[in-house]
């Protein structure tokens, strides 16, 4: 199996755990005579199990991500500074203090039209980064 498959399966098992999960919480407690679909402590069981696949899987994951462990970390932190740009005030222009009925002109270090076209640039770079990654987890068995 490769990346791309375990990154699948993965998102599969933790679909189930949540369902296991959730049958567990809803059926735990029941009326005396009622019919339940679905018997606690096996549901547990599953539960249990499921979430020991789940280690066991993420572990080999990460083992074999090892060789493109930079590249991850690095679109995680490029994300991250777009979301950050994205918030960075760039307007500029007088601005009247209310409290004080003072204008005042504010400028930007970084632009309004900085700002999108470092995002741009950023984006793009993702794009390359997704790439890598994906042909890493295509190529790469667990």
């Amino acid at each position: 199996m490769n990346i791309s498959q375990a990154l699948k399966q993965k998102s599969c098992l933790i679909r189930d755990i949540k369902r296991e999960r959730d049958r567990l919480f809803k059926w735990n407690t029941y009326v005396v005579g009622s019919t339940v679909p679905y018997e606690a402590k096996q549901t547990y069981q599953n539960w249990l199990t499921l979430k020991e696949e789940l280690i066991d899987l993420k572990s080999k994951i990460q083992m074999a991500n090892v060789g493109i462990q930079e590249q991850i970390f690095r679109l995680s932190e490029r994300k991250d500074t777009i979301e950050n740009l994205k918030c960075l005030n760039s307007i500029e222009g007088e601005k009247v203090t209310e409290s004080y009925s003072t204008t005042t002109i504010e400028i930007s270090g970084i632009t309004l039209l900085e700002r999108d076209e470092l995002i741009v640039k950023l984006e793009k770079e993702i794009d390359q980064i997704q790439n890598e990654i994906e042909v890493y987890n295509h190529k790469t068995q667990i």
